[in-house]
């Protein structure tokens, strides 16, 4: 692949639209009108016309047309740029859990007595992210390994400021 295109590749899904038309249609299953896609992804027309063309000359997307309307399918190969940026997302949002959980416990739990440490605050707060949590359980199994992983290290500060013996 030339230096050229992979960084146009690479410009492209780095950017917000292109990845939430190729989500959009994955979640959806089913062919979309360009006025909805625009729509859904908060973006204008014109915009979201020029992102369907890039994505048609890669042949991530196709279009089908009846009479003055498109119809925009996602391809095989459409689809699996969509999973694999839904991958990437959820895997970034499992890094901001995992350092939003080592503030907490180093700013409420860490080199402090069990007494001085506010107990329910500090497990409610963590039963919250341990819910989020849960809900990427039933992702591919890469998401779900490192899921499980911040979800057992939550496990074990939640035990630490209870008094719980380790798990």
């Amino acid at each position: 692949m030339g230096k050229e295109l992979k960084r146009g590749v690479e410009g492209l899904f780095l950017q917000e639209k292109p990845a939430k038309i190729l989500i959009l249609l994955k979640k959806e299953n089913k062919p979309l009108y360009t006025a909805i896609i625009s729509r859904e992804i908060n973006g204008t027309y014109a915009h979201t016309l020029n992102v369907l063309a890039e994505l048609e000359r890669l042949k991530l997307v196709s279009f089908k047309e009846t009479g003055r309307i498109k119809l925009v399918n996602l391809t095989e190969l459409g689809s699996e740029v969509a999973r694999a940026i839904q991958d990437f997302i959820d895997l970034v949002s499992l890094a901001e859990a995992e350092a939003k959980v080592d503030q907490l416990y180093e700013r409420e739990v860490k080199g402090r007595l069990r007494e001085e440490v506010a107990k329910q605050r500090v497990s409610r707060e963590l039963g919250r992210y341990k819910k989020n949590l849960e809900a990427l359980t039933e992702k591919p199994p890469n998401v779900v390994l490192f899921a499980k992983k911040l979800i057992k290290k939550i496990d074990g500060i939640v035990a630490e400021v209870m008094g719980y013996p380790p798990a």
